[in-house]
């Protein structure tokens, strides 16, 4: 041993001391296990600086890659949520090269409500399957929040599909051994940001957005088609995504069940949910903010498209029950009124529930702008603030 008689102590033996509660110097000498343990402290030193070498040199490597993607895309318009451009897609059938799109270009911005319309093999189905990261195109580009999605590898497609986009599928897809909560709540098992607690609010909260609280412990089976359709309506809500994805939104739905279903989602467009949304059935152009056609791969504006789910007849039909269902809830809203004299103020949300649900489901337009038509045509004098009525 080293003779350190007259050394101090240095703050390496102090630190051996308090971790092992042994004296570095015994008798005047270094002790043997200080030795051994200052070599092993000096070879975890060394590891570590190492590890922080390497974790330092993929940081960097990581931001010239991200450095490099942001360069590609320098210059370029990313303000809109969604950007296509020159979107083509060709599959293989055998020997056989079928194109599906042709060069689809198409924006959409936050609070739209997009619906593709067109006769079945158009390509509306691929298109949307793309701009939702179901699939990759075969040349073009996709771009969600300035992001390429359309040169993502599978597991980057997978989070950017669970987090920023919901779908809402033609024959719902809800599994059936579940209840209409626990539906809700799936998506949200795969996030990880919210405690079991925390998952169960959430989803409850999105049920009664869509009006179904009340059948929440029901399972699909115990629902009706409509039902079901609104539960998954609630689950494409649970990531709180920046654009839903509607696939043929009504295509299993009676035409009275259809309406209902898109009175919600225009009531729930209007509160700033994003919908791109693909059918036949013509109700759903008056749903929304755009309409784009589509044929043989192509989005077209020429002409109307033929091989739609609603004739003209079943169309004119269903406005003129709509329109009988908004002179009954103009009567319902003052049978209400007349029966509350003397108030204030009324929650517009108590005036509603004095509807019957069948007349408030097959409305032509939102319920609000059913009151402030009947202010402004002098009909009630009142004024509408922060969802209540305020009777003058």
């Amino acid at each position: 041993m080293v003779n350190t008689r007259y050394l101090k102590k240095t703050p390496l033996m102090e630190q051996y001391e308090e971790e092992t509660g042994k004296l570095a110097i015994w008798k005047g000498e270094l002790s043997k296990q200080f030795e051994k343990w200052k070599k092993k402290k000096g070879k975890e030193t060394i590891r570590k600086q190492k590890l922080e070498i390497i974790s330092q040199s993929r940081e960097e490597k990581k931001k010239m890659k991200k450095d490099a993607k942001s360069d590609k895309i320098a210059g370029k318009d990313y303000e809109h949520l969604i950007v296509v451009e020159n979107l083509h897609k060709t599959y293989l059938l055998g020997t056989t090269a079928v194109a599906a799109l042709r060069g689809v270009d198409l924006v959409i911005d936050s609070g739209n409500f997009i619906d593709i319309m067109g006769p079945s093999g158009s390509g509306k189905t691929t298109l949307l399957n793309l701009i939702g990261g179901l699939d990759t195109p075969t040349r073009g580009k996709i771009f969600l929040e300035g992001r390429n999605i359309s040169m993502l590898n599978d597991n980057n497609l997978a989070e950017i599909r669970r987090e920023r986009i919901g779908f809402v599928f033609q024959f719902y897809n809800l599994l059936p051994q579940m209840t209409a909560i626990e539906n809700v709540m799936v998506p949200l098992h795969f996030s990880g940001k919210l405690s079991r607690r925390g998952k169960r609010k959430r989803s409850m909260d999105l049920l009664r957005l869509v009006g179904l609280d009340e059948r929440a412990h029901h399972t699909p089976s115990e629902l009706s088609g409509g039902e079901q359709q609104r539960v998954a309506i609630a689950r494409a809500f649970a990531n709180d995504p920046a654009i839903v994805i509607l696939d043929e939104p009504t295509g299993d739905l009676d035409s009275k069940t259809g309406v209902m279903i898109l009175n919600l989602l225009r009531d729930l467009n209007r509160r700033g949910a994003t919908f791109i949304s693909v059918s036949h059935d013509a109700a759903v152009s008056e749903f929304a903010t755009k309409v784009f056609h589509m044929r043989d791969g192509k989005l077209t504006h020429e002409g109307k498209i033929g091989g739609l789910k609603e004739t003209e007849i079943m169309q004119l039909q269903r406005r003129q029950e709509t329109e009988i269902n908004k002179e009954k809830c103009k009567s319902k809203i003052f049978q209400y009124l007349f029966a509350n004299q003397g108030k204030a103020e009324i929650a517009i949300s108590e005036i509603k529930k004095s509807i019957p649900s069948l007349i408030i489901a097959n409305l032509p337009e939102n319920f609000n702008d059913i009151l402030q038509e009947l202010i402004e045509e002098n009909n009630l004098f009142a004024k509408i603030e922060n969802d209540r009525l305020i009777l003058r």
